[in-house]
């Protein structure tokens, strides 16, 4: 089925608007899935980004580690850590005052923490703050990217910051994607998904290295959980994808996520350590 017109709000948190399949800033009028795509030009653009925020705290010749594909942080450099601040407000930073910094880091530089800097502008409010935890030294957040109507799957649309409290950045990481329209609904029927587990062989290795397997037999093993958002990485490429969870339990956990609107399976994920 042909998607709706596509276009990306700033950092991957909002949808904006323009056609069909492309890259994240370069959209082309295809099918679905939509596609963010490798490009020369988005790693060069969001190194030369970080790279005028570094040689603000006198951090030239730091270079950042990114994200494939995405070009989001994956992590500060150690010798960036503690070297950033990330208010104007001298510390130190109580919880509500931390929380507000953080907010405002966000909103200053959210085109580094989407990997797009060239892209419009982020809207906090397709952010949500889930955990904020505190330490004698430092205070640390994780938000979740709550700008698709379902879930995003795996460890894609994440953003971490942790900062001292005298407001200095001490961690950065993100996995946040561009939002693209998706389907609104599944094409695909759920039951069906479920029958195409029963006699599925999964093959795991015990404690001892010993590879073993085990047969989903009993339609009860077996539960359809609801639509996620499912980003799938290939060597070029992620293609986003509207997708089913599909558990299936048995004292051990697997879910295989099958795409929602044309049946497609798209990865397998083991939940327990073999």
């Amino acid at each position: 089925m042909k998607i709706m017109t596509i276009i990306f709000c700033g950092i991957a948190l909002a949808a904006c608007a323009a056609p069909g399949q492309g890259t994240a800033n370069t959209p082309q009028a295809q099918q679905y899935p939509s596609v963010i795509a490798d490009s020369d030009a988005r790693r060069q653009a969001a190194q030369d980004a970080w790279k005028s925020l570094l040689e603000q705290f006198n951090l030239s010749g730091v270079k950042i580690e990114l994200e494939p594909l995405l070009n989001t942080p994956r992590g500060l450099p150690p010798e960036a850590q503690g070297r950033i601040k990330i208010s104007q407000r001298d510390g130190p930073f109580g919880e509500i005052e931390a929380k507000e910094a953080l907010r405002g880091f966000i909103e200053s530089n959210r085109g580094l923490l989407s990997g797009d800097p060239k892209s419009a502008a982020l809207n906090l409010k397709d952010l949500s703050l889930v955990t904020f935890t505190t330490d004698q030294s430092y205070y640390q957040a994780t938000y979740k990217q709550v700008s698709y109507p379902f879930p995003i799957a795996e460890d894609y649309g994440e953003l971490f910051l942790a900062v001292s409290k005298n407001g200095m950045l001490h961690q950065c990481r993100s996995t946040l994607i561009p939002t693209l329209e998706l389907p609104a609904k599944a094409e695909v029927n759920a039951a069906d998904l479920k029958a195409r587990l029963i006699n599925r062989e999964f093959i795991y290795t015990n404690i001892a290295g010993i590879k073993q397997s085990y047969r989903i037999a009993r339609p009860e093993e077996i539960v359809v959980r609801d639509l996620v958002v499912y980003p799938k990485r290939e060597s070029m490429k992620i293609s986003i994808h509207l997708a089913y969870p599909v558990e299936a339990d048995s004292g051990m956990l697997w879910t295989v996520y099958f795409d929602a609107i044309n049946g497609q399976e798209l990865g397998v994920k083991q939940h327990f350590v073999s």
